[in-house]
């Protein structure tokens, strides 16, 4: 009974749809709720598997916000449909049928009637995390069953964190034209990101011309980076197109912009892309509060009454290059061990130092003997990453210790990377008047905080940092907002406007006013991790020499130019 009364749910839908429109486009909106279980089987792939004992989860949400709290590992989402058999010639002859959705979190894949039809990423063992992005796979006439019930089951695994579907809508549309739709950017401003000029433009035009020459509208919505609603356009364009698109940013920041085409019902993927106006004028207000200099005093005192206790030792089998590589620990806040890796130049002398920091969660970072044959590097790794990631105890460092700023997992963070520079400035090798800072992501928030925090730092380059402007942040990009979501969900004690007055402590735009070092910042414009508004937060608040680096194309990280930049960066300061 529960099959029937799906299929009649679908045909009902179906000619709802499509009945104005005719058939030169299938497209079918299936139900936000699916049938949901956790574990792993490919019988759940196939049409008789029967799923009544499974429960319903929306495809919108997470599945930790639906009932399964803190579950990390596979599941499987289920649904039926129906095609009727009218539909058959026109999917034929389009050679099938798209399925698209929006978003899956880490790896998914979708089988239709029980054959697999695409997947992004690698399911363990070989795992390989492809977080978020357009899914869209094709699905061949053949597999379909016409008249009768269907299965379109989705295998999804999560490493860690929110897992499962969220997207706004699962769809099927039978392939057309507009799937071969692939549109380009022409811009005569480099970087895409435009200063003092009161217009944002830039041409689109097809990477090759399309088989159909029927006119078609090419559509243009722009919103803020926060989804607010800036402008619209649609042309009508037809052939080899190139449509000239211009709008008046409304404030310095950055800015969403979605392109596709639309013919008859059907619409092509869409192109989406970041542009920016004004960036050095972003409105991203300090709000320190009143001890928050004392907080870091009196943090930096405490750091001070533990003993570091250096130790070195020698990895011969990694030392076979220009350098010695040293792997080293250390005592940090709380007196916590910590450790990293350390390469030296083998030409005796003084040398200058760079100190370099891990992105969130990353291995261990061992240097590259022969990089940089004249300066020694550090490689950091703070308590529970890196290194000591397979031994870590802190959980989602992001919300460890959430419930005071005294316990919470940065402010022992912050300390490691000034410990870390006392380790270099206790090393007879080191010149202790060149000490260089850098790193990606939190990386780049960590090279950020030790120049805030160590005065010992010369110049600095962070790139894509993060942990900034947490308020804007959240409200930008879905993590690690979820993350505080997920925790919050377990602590109905805790509030945003806590976690706010928390994280204030930790935030780069109120610890850069007291960089006082050069730094140069690179910035991936598509980043949708640490996306460039937090970047330029705390970017702005510094007062020291700066300058910033763009990389238009780029999501989360920096084009290959920034380490040559980077590094002569640095010997500037060694002449």
């Amino acid at each position: 009974m529960r099959n029937k009364a799906a299929i009649f749910i679908f045909i009902f839908q179906c000619l709802l749809v499509f009945g104005v429109s005719g058939k030169e486009c299938f497209t079918l909106t299936l139900s936000e709720q699916w049938k949901f279980s956790t574990g792993d089987s490919l019988a759940w792939a196939t049409v008789g598997y029967d799923d009544s004992g499974w429960t319903t989860i929306s495809s919108r949400r997470y599945w930790e916000e639906q009932g399964y709290n803190d579950y990390d590992g596979y599941a499987w989402y289920r649904q039926s449909f129906v095609i009727s058999k009218e539909w058959e010639r026109t999917v034929a002859d389009a050679g099938g049928l798209y399925i698209r959705y929006e978003f899956a979190d880490d790896v998914d894949e979708v089988f239709v009637n029980g054959v697999s039809v695409g997947k992004m990423g690698e399911f363990p063992p070989k795992f390989r995390v492809v977080f978020g992005g357009m899914r869209k796979y094709r699905i061949a006439p053949e597999l379909l069953h016409f008249g009768k019930e269907n299965v379109i089951a989705i295998r999804v695994y999560d490493n860690g964190g929110a897992g499962g579907l969220k997207t706004k809508e699962v769809t099927l549309q039978s392939v057309t034209p507009m799937d071969e739709m692939e549109m380009d950017i022409q811009c005569e401003d480099s970087d895409w990101v435009f200063e003092n000029t009161g217009l944002i433009d830039f041409r689109v035009r097809l990477k090759k011309p399309l088989k159909t020459d029927d006119e078609f509208n090419l559509v243009c919505k722009v919103t803020t980076d926060t989804y607010l609603p800036v402008d619209s356009f649609v042309y009508k364009v037809k052939g080899d197109f190139e449509q000239p698109v211009s709008f008046v940013p409304p404030a310095p920041g950055f800015y969403r912009i979605t392109l596709y085409g639309e013919q008859n019902g059907a619409k092509s993927d869409p192109l989406k892309f970041n542009m920016g106006y004004n960036p050095e004028q972003i409105s991203s207000p300090v709000d320190a509060a009143p001890d928050f200099d004392s907080f870091w005093e009196e943090t930096l005192e405490e750091l001070a009454q533990v003993n570091p206790s250096f130790k070195m030792s020698l990895l011969k089998d990694k030392s076979q290059g220009a350098k010695n590589i040293y792997h080293v620990e250390m005592y940090s806040l709380g007196n916590v061990r910590i450790e990293g890796y350390y390469a030296v130049p083998k030409k005796e002398g003084k040398h200058p130092a760079i100190i370099s920091f891990l992105g969130y969660g990353s291995g261990g970072g061992l240097p590259n003997p022969d990089n940089l044959p004249d300066f020694c590097e550090f490689v950091l790794s703070t308590r529970g990453q890196g290194i000591q990631l397979p031994g870590n105890t802190y959980g989602r460092w992001i919300v460890y210790g959430l419930e005071d700023k005294a316990n919470y997992y940065y402010r022992g963070a912050f300390m490691d990377l000034v410990r870390g520079v006392d380790f270099l400035c206790s090393r007879p090798e080191v010149d202790t008047s060149k000490i260089f800072a850098e790193g990606g992501s939190q990386g780049g928030a960590f090279t950020l905080a030790v120049c805030a925090l160590d005065k010992r730092i010369c110049a600095a380059a962070p790139y894509i940092p993060f942990l900034s402007d947490f308020r804007d942040y959240f409200k930008i990009v879905p993590w690690p907002r979820e993350v505080f979501e997920d925790y919050m969900r377990s602590h109905q004690e805790c509030s945003w406007d806590k976690v706010y007055r928390l994280l204030s402590y930790f935030d780069m735009k109120n610890l850069a006013s007291r960089i006082s070092c050069p730094i140069i910042m690179g910035v991936g414009l598509q980043d949708e991790t640490c996306p460039p508004h937090i970047n330029f937060s705390g970017y702005n608040q510094v007062r020291s020499p700066k300058q910033y680096y763009i990389y238009y194309d780029k999501g989360h990280t920096v084009g290959k130019s920034w380490w040559s930049i980077r590094n002569d960066f640095f010997r500037g300061f060694c002449k």
